[in-house]
């Protein structure tokens, strides 16, 4: 579960063609390239780990085998995440540059924060844990 939710928020954040994303190491972790409203996601050695489908306000998550996995709903600043079944499963809400995520309980999970140079994301407790450029 802790995956899906992670593969859900990340998917959502992909506003380019092409995005390139580093763990908190700073060493390379994957990818993702759109084209039209379909967004592919692959690791650090160039496999397809799963695609995003958008249509209107909604987006459809699959993994590799195009087996479904959830789906996200955004409505204004915010964006509604669900598992495979429909259950709700967390949202992120944002405000200018910066995106607070929270779990399915409204406990505050993580944030993002957006510059020029690209995201920074962090946990709960402010660690930093990655980025996307």
């Amino acid at each position: 579960m802790r995956n899906t939710l992670l593969f859900l928020l990340l998917s959502g954040t992909a506003l380019c063609s092409t995005q390139q994303f580093y763990g908190p190491n700073g060493l390379f972790s994957g990818r993702s390239s759109t084209s039209g409203n379909t967004t592919r996601y692959y690791d650090a050695s160039g496999r397809l780990i799963g695609t995003g489908s958008r249509s209107g306000n909604t987006t459809r998550y699959y993994d590799a085998r195009g087996s479904f996995m959830g789906s996200s709903s955004s409505s204004g600043a915010t964006k509604r995440f669900y598992d495979k079944n429909g259950s709700y499963v967390g949202s992120a809400s944002s405000s200018g540059a910066n995106t607070r995520f929270y779990d399915k309980n409204g406990s505050f999970q993580g944030s993002a924060s957006s510059s020029s140079s690209g995201t920074r994301y962090y946990d709960k407790n402010g660690s930093y844990r990655g980025s996307k450029q």
